[in-house]
């Protein structure tokens, strides 16, 4: 109701009748619910959640009594409205299209993170989640790296992290794991191939669980065998980038500035053109949320802001390593998840 009770006062902020929620993680961040071809319609007063058949059963059970659970979109909910807030950033074309000819008279107003803002500052009992899904990304990976030898293909450690992730207690994968060694190391997303891991080559390893809906997101590079004199100095490299991140990390602080801690280090030390995308994205419903840590991002940090720290090197024809971890920011600092 909380969350609901926002939603309304921002609409009456927005002169709008009412808003049309498409984006499935923020329908199931009011509502609890997780579905396909579902929507919400949160007006002044009331919220109406259009479920379709396949889903209408199980959502009269597990939707919040202050939604009216309505078996199908129709026009005539929304015909009252003058001003109709849409998410622009999901509603698939042919709804829109669809609306405007059975809504003549309705004007739609597009909006950007209306709901993703409140997703922003995660609450306790999210933080709660997230610090579970992390454990359980943790303890998968001290299991996989027990189990890991020359001679596996990419594919095959990808889906022993997939075992794994449901043996620890995860209900899915945040996103399917990355894991790329060698020269395809290099690709910051790479996808598992048919390649066969060999010693002394950097292996990097991307992967996460979902816990109640929360995701995880967590990176190591390892090596099987000896670490060269230039592996080692990229390893220490990233350690120190992102202890540079946490150490400035605190309410208040701009966002921008810790993506350029890490990146002035880099840059130092003659790697800055292979660190080729931000220092870290927010985490929560989805593996990338607000906020961006974008070394030009000018947004301040508040308490309760959930991201990662994941600097990366990635040298075309050699290879790549990247470190990444969770953090979540507190009144004085940040903890890492």
């Amino acid at each position: 109701m909380k969350r609901l009770k926002r939603v309304q006062e921002k609409i009456k902020q927005k002169r709008l009748d009412a808003f049309l929620i498409t984006n499935l993680k923020n329908i199931h961040y009011l509502s609890g619910f997780s579905g396909q071809g579902i929507k919400v319609l949160v007006t002044r007063e009331e919220t109406f959640f259009f479920s379709g058949t396949l889903y209408y059963e199980e959502a009269k059970e597990r939707v919040p009594g202050s939604f009216q659970i309505i078996r199908e979109t129709k026009p005539k909910f929304f015909r009252p409205f003058k001003r109709l807030g849409i998410e622009e950033s999901s509603i698939y074309l042919k709804d829109y299209f669809l609306l405007q000819r059975l809504l003549p008279k309705v004007k739609f107003v597009p909006c950007r993170d209306f709901i993703e803002s409140f997703r922003l500052i995660k609450e306790k009992g999210e933080i709660e989640l997230l610090k579970k899904s992390a454990t359980v990304t943790r303890e998968v990976f001290s299991s996989l790296i027990k189990q890991l030898k020359p001679g596996m293909s990419e594919l095959k450690v990808a889906g022993v992290i997939c075992g794994l992730l449901r043996e620890k207690g995860a209900e899915d994968e945040s996103f399917p794991p990355i894991v790329a060694s060698g020269r395809r190391s290099s690709f910051p997303h790479a996808t598992a191939s048919k390649k066969v891991i060999k010693e002394k080559e950097p292996i990097i390893l991307d992967f996460g669980g979902m816990v109640g809906g929360y995701k995880s997101d967590f990176t190591r590079t390892v090596f099987l065998g000896k670490m060269g004199k230039k592996e080692n100095r990229i390893d220490t490299l990233l350690k120190k980038a992102v202890s540079l991140a946490m150490a400035e990390i605190r309410p208040g602080v701009m966002i921008g500035k810790i993506d350029q801690a890490a990146r002035h280090l880099l840059n130092r030390e003659g790697y800055g053109k292979y660190f080729i995308h931000n220092l870290g994205h927010g985490v929560g419903l989805d593996t990338h949320e607000l906020p961006f840590i974008s070394p030009k991002s000018r947004k301040r940090l508040k308490d309760g802001m959930v991201f990662t720290i994941e600097p990366g090197i990635y040298i075309p024809g050699w290879g790549g390593m990247r470190k990444e971890d969770m953090v979540v920011v507190t009144k004085d600092g940040c903890e890492k998840l």
